[in-house]
C-alpha cells in the first residue's frame, strides 16, 4: 500500500474528490485545496454542490461563477461556484465563426430555455469549466468538490457521451448548416413528424419552430468545436494531470456506494489516488483502563463504562466496515477520526489539513 499521506497529491495539476452525500466530501476538498495553498501553490477549489456548504466552511458567505478570494493566513486560495447556463454560453461564444452568430444564439428564446438541458447539462458544464480554468494555467492546483456519488457518474461519463452525440449521423444531418433554409428543407422536417409538429404549433405557434430551425442551423456551424472540445475534456480527466479521490464514511451504505464508484473509476481507467474514510471512530483500551483507577461514583462509573464499551462497539463495526477498502496495494487509504464538532470554518479545515496529511 502506498505511504499514507496525500503528500504525492501535490504532484497532480486537478483532484477531483468524489463521494456519496454527508461524508465530509465538501470538508475533504477544501481542506486538500487549503492544504495546497499553504504549500504555496496558488490554489482553485470548485463546487457543483447545490447545497452551497463550501462558501460556509472557507469563510465566504457566498460563491459565484467567478473565483473568490479566500482569507487564508497563508499562501493563495480561490473558490467558486459553477454556473451551467455561463459555461455554455462562453462554449457558444468560443465556437461560433462570428460575433454576430453567437449572438444570435444567445438571444435566441428557444435556446435561453433549453441552454441548461444541451449537452450533458450541469455535469458536462461542470467539465467543461474545469478544462477551461485549467486551460487558462492562473492557478497550479485544482480541486472540484462534485455532486454525490451516483449522480458523479454522470460527470465522468458525460465527456464522452457529448463525443458520442457529436458524432452521431442523425445529429450531424439535423445540425448541417442551411438544411431548414428552404422548402425542401422544411419538407424533410414535416416529413414522418406532422402530428408532432402540430402539437407544437398549438402549443407555441408557429414562431417556435422558426426559432428551432434559426438555433439548430446556427449551431450546426459549430459542431467540430464542440466535439474537439468535448474530446479534450474527456482526454484530461485520462490523463496523468488528474486524480480522483474517494470520499466515504464507514456507514454500510456509504461503503457500497464507494466499491461501486471505484469499479467505474477502474472500467474508465481514470487516474485513482485512494480513498480517505472520515469519521471513524477510533477507540483505545485506556479508555477502560484509566477508568477502573478514576475516583468516580460507582454507579457514574458503571455508567461511564457502558458508554465506553458502545464507543468500542462502534470503532469494531467501522474497522469491519472498511476492510474491504483496504485490499489493494495501489493507492492510499487514509482515515480521519470523528471530530467533535462539524468542521465549519478555516480553523476547522487547517486541523482536517492536518490530520490528512499526518
Amino acid at each position: 500500500m502506498l505511504e499514507n499521506k496525500l503528500d504525492n497529491i501535490f504532484n497532480k495539476k486537478i483532484v477531483i474528490c468524489c463521494g456519496s452525500g454527508g461524508v465530509g466530501k465538501t470538508t475533504t476538498s477544501a481542506a486538500i485545496a487549503l492544504k495546497a495553498a499553504e504549500k504555496g501553490l496558488k490554489t482553485i477549489v470548485l463546487t457543483i454542490d447545490p447545497a452551497k456548504r463550501l462558501a460556509t466552511a472557507m469563510g465566504l458567505s457566498s460563491l459565484s461563477h467567478a473565483p473568490k478570494k479566500v482569507p487564508t493566513a497563508n499562501g493563495s486560495l480561490y473558490a467558486m461556484m459553477l454556473d451551467t447556463k455561463r459555461t455554455f454560453d462562453r462554449l457558444i461564444e468560443r465556437y461560433a465563426p462570428s460575433e454576430k452568430e453567437a449572438q444570435a444564439i444567445l438571444e435566441n428564446r428557444l435556446y435561453k430555455h433549453m441552454s441548461n438541458m444541451i449537452a450533458g447539462s450541469q455535469e458536462y458544464m461542470a467539465m467543461e469549466r474545469l478544462h477551461e480554468i485549467y486551460e487558462e494555467g492562473k492557478y497550479d492546483f485544482i480541486v472540484l468538490d462534485t455532486p454525490p456519488t451516483r449522480h458523479a457518474l454522470d460527470f465522468l461519463e458525460a465527456p464522452r457521451r457529448m463525443v458520442n452525440m457529436t458524432q452521431n449521423s442523425l445529429l450531424k444531418w439535423f445540425l448541417t448548416p442551411g438544411i431548414f433554409a428552404g422548402k425542401v428543407g422544411w419538407g424533410l422536417l414535416h416529413k414522418g413528424a406532422e402530428k408532432i409538429l402540430s402539437v407544437l404549433d398549438r402549443l407555441a405557434g408557429l414562431s417556435f419552430l422558426h426559432e428551432l430551425a434559426e438555433m439548430i442551423s446556427l449551431m450546426g456551424n459549430m459542431l467540430a468545436g464542440f466535439q474537439k472540445r468535448a474530446q479534450s475534456v474527456n482526454d484530461l480527466l485520462h490523463s496523468e494531470m488528474c486524480g480522483f479521490v474517494l470520499i466515504a464514511s464507514p456507514s454500510e451504505v456509504s461503503i457500497e456506494d464507494a466499491r461501486f464508484f471505484y469499479e467505474k473509476i477502474n472500467e474508465e481507467k481514470l487516474p485513482f489516488l485512494g480513498f480517505v474514510v472520515n469519521r471513524i471512530h477510533q477507540f483505545s483500551n485506556v479508555s477502560l483502563e484509566s477508568l477502573k483507577t478514576s475516583s468516580l461514583d460507582s454507579e457514574v462509573k458503571e455508567k461511564v463504562k457502558q458508554v465506553v464499551q458502545h464507543y468500542k462497539k462502534l470503532s469494531l463495526r467501522d474497522e469491519s466496515a472498511i476492510q474491504g477498502l483496504k485490499k489493494s496495494k495501489k493507492y492510499f487509504f487514509k482515515t480521519i477520526p470523528l471530530l467533535a464538532g462539524e468542521v465549519h470554518d478555516l480553523v476547522g479545515l487547517e486541523k482536517m489539513g492536518s490530520l490528512l496529511l499526518s
